[in-house]
């Protein structure tokens, strides 16, 4: 920016006539820069001072006069973690001598999305608002370069911040399309949210896997336990994890893909054909010394029925071999939705059913998450288990491949209810036939072991009475 526009800015917020300072500044794509922000921020701290001069009965939640209460500077580059930090030293500077942890809003939205704000900016942000909790109710840091060690410093600062205030430390915050925050950044996140310290989430497009969505799943069980406090009654939470594949579809999906609601009744779940085949192809290929394999189809059969009678007699059933077992194993939508089932039958989570204005309302963004069939299968599953608890969970999965709309209504509202029992049920069944699978595959396992180290001894023995043999000759 010229040198004339920085002048006119640092006069407009440095000016002591408070009422000519506008009340919401945008300023997005216009080539500012650190000097705009620090500029900005020196206008804060004066309006803070004059501020408490002129009354020191401030009350919580008040916004001070003489700074916007709404800033959107997004699409500034040049800004970067200089910027960030300048803006963060005014919210750390704007603290008055008596704090007792809350001094109550500086700032409504913070809107620094595309600033090429690293985690060093992320970091002094964190620290400002550790420092001066509730001072800020949105936070928009999308489309950054915010690494997982920025998030965990945000999700720490937050957690800080809520022990130091009585509701939620930060409304919102929006870390979408920061390509480096993983598992451990969503992880910590995902602690604040346990802890009441942010109301929303959002992390859309960023590199997290199973882990960092089994962390959001645990949370939203501890914020379950505690929905009967007054901060989460009627109250909103939100996570959006939109963007983030780890589910185990590939994004692009054949034509005709079906997840048809109006045979949901019909179609058996299609996981239990993978385990079926793969134990198949296990025991063709000499599962373990000792097992033979089938010679012809009646063979096969017989094989089939002895392993449990999960093969599949669908000739269009799909080979999939062991890797792809376990990445079905570590699917982020069916680790985040066990935490939920698993746990939602626990006497501490459950709650008496009330009015839905009353109760606890979780809404879950799983857009573009390349979900398959079993994964919405254990959504459905969370839904219903969160309902017994008397939480009302909302699930978004629009734009994965092969889901009707039927079923897309059924997750993210209250209704079709059938529906949504009879694909809870699907998935329990499953997890049930999975279970046995793998325990008779052990079984299976170990007989094959037991019968090479009966090889292994038989062949010892034999050498031996060779050896004994050739001695006694000599």
């Amino acid at each position: 920016p010229s040198a004339q526009l920085l002048n006119s800015v640092r006069r407009l917020f440095e000016n002591e006539d408070y009422s000519i300072i506008p009340n919401i500044l945008l300023m997005e794509n216009c080539g500012i820069g650190a000097a705009f922000c620090r500029s900005i921020g020196r206008g804060m701290c004066n309006a803070f001072e004059r501020n408490q001069i002129q009354s020191s009965d401030n009350t919580d939640g008040c916004l001070y006069e003489g700074r916007p209460s709404i800033l959107r500077i997004g699409g500034n580059p040049a800004i970067g973690d200089a910027g960030a930090v300048a803006l963060a030293a005014a919210f750390r500077m704007a603290v008055s001598d008596d704090n007792n942890g809350d001094n109550g809003v500086i700032m409504e939205e913070l809107d620094l999305s595309s600033c090429n704000i690293g985690d060093v900016g992320a970091e002094a942000i964190s620290l400002a608002l550790a420092c001066n909790p509730s001072s800020l109710k949105r936070l928009d840091l999308s489309n950054n370069k915010i690494t997982d060690v920025g998030a965990i410093a945000l999700g720490r600062a937050l957690i800080e911040s809520r022990e130091r205030t009585s509701g939620f430390a930060l409304d919102q915050i929006i870390l979408d399309n920061n390509a480096l925050i993983g598992d451990d950044g969503a992880a910590a996140l995902a602690k604040a949210v346990s802890a009441g310290a942010v109301r929303s989430v959002h992390l859309r497009s960023c590199s997290i896997r199973a882990e960092g969505a089994a962390e959001f799943g645990k949370a939203l069980i501890e914020i379950v336990k505690h929905s009967k406090t007054r901060q989460f009654q009627s109250a909103q939470i939100e996570i959006d994890m939109s963007g983030n594949h780890f589910g185990i579809s590939k994004p692009k999906k054949k034509k005709g893909a079906a997840y048809s609601a109006s045979l949901l009744r019909d179609k058996a779940s299609s996981n239990i054909k993978f385990i079926g085949k793969s134990l198949q192809s296990r025991i063709k290929g000499g599962f373990g010394m000792g097992l033979t394999t089938a010679e012809s189809d009646d063979d096969e059969e017989e094989m089939g029925n002895v392993m449990g009678e999960i093969l599949s007699d669908d000739e269009d059933v799909e080979e999939f071999d062991s890797d792809r077992l376990k990445a079905i194993a570590r699917c982020g939508a069916r680790l985040f939705s066990s935490e939920i089932i698993n746990r939602a039958s626990d006497s501490s989570v459950q709650a008496k059913q009330t009015n839905d204005d009353a109760r606890l309302q979780i809404m879950v963004g799983m857009r573009q998450c390349c979900l398959d069939d079993g994964a919405i299968d254990a959504l459905a599953a969370a839904k219903v288990g969160a309902r017994k608890s008397g939480t009302i969970l909302s699930i978004d999965i629009t734009m994965n491949a092969g889901v009707d709309d039927a079923t897309k209504a059924a997750l993210k509202g209250d209704e079709e209810e059938e529906l949504l029992s009879s694909i809870a049920e699907r998935h329990s069944n499953e997890m049930k036939r999975i279970l046995e699978a793998q325990e008779r595959r052990e079984a299976a396992a170990e007989v094959a072991a037991a019968r090479v180290q009966e090889q292994d001894r038989f062949l010892e023995d034999d050498l031996f009475d060779d050896f004994d043999y050739d001695y006694d000759e000599y």
